[in-house]
């Protein structure tokens, strides 16, 4: 078994899309926590703490500090295409840059709009889209381009999820993400 004093890596959860400015460090213990709600954010704390090999209390003491500080939120993933949403798009956006943010708060708002996120390149922002069908992705489409500032867009119509899976530095291989991967 593990010693619960385990050593601290230097690790640092800062993640830019949600403004985090405080560093978290993480020790092999909270990766360990990590990697075990990855594989199953509804593993009980004490079948984690056996894996782990910390004290089932250690564990939701990790779990609380980590979500306090914003580094995890276990969510539920749900199948849109087995819900009668099957329409899955990813849209470009490339507008100007005095009206990005407006733009943002606008999409963010939509039920249609599950993903949101600024980009550096030829798009300023990348929408991911879940509609029941083409009409409703046409619409949502209408609606970006007429937002003052928009001066362009490009979707893309998903035919097919081969991989979906939700990973992050705990899941990378040896146990320690690489120096600036995080």
């Amino acid at each position: 078994m593990r010693s619960e004093e385990a050593v601290s890596h230097d690790i640092c959860v800062c993640w830019c899309y949600d403004r985090c400015t405080v560093a978290l460090r993480l020790d092999g213990v909270d990766e360990g926590i990590l990697r075990e709600l990855q594989e199953d954010g509804r593993r009980s704390f004490r079948q984690i703490a056996r894996n782990v090999g910390v004290a089932e209390g250690t564990v939701r003491a990790r779990v609380r500090r980590l979500e306090d500080a914003g580094a995890l939120r276990v969510l539920a993933f749900v199948d849109p295409s087995r819900l009668g949403r099957s329409v899955l798009a990813l849209i470009l956006v490339r507008l100007d840059a005095a009206e990005q943010e407006r733009v943002i708060a606008a999409v963010s708002a939509w039920d249609e709009v599950t993903y949101v996120s600024s980009l550096l390149g030829d798009a300023d922002i990348y929408l991911q889209v879940i509609c029941p069908d083409n009409a409703a992705l046409w619409a949502v489409v209408a609606r970006i381009r007429a937002l003052a500032g928009v001066r362009e867009t490009e979707t893309m119509l998903e035919m097919q999820v081969h991989k979906f899976a939700y990973r992050d530095i705990a899941a990378v291989p040896g146990g320690s993400p690489r120096r600036g991967t995080a």
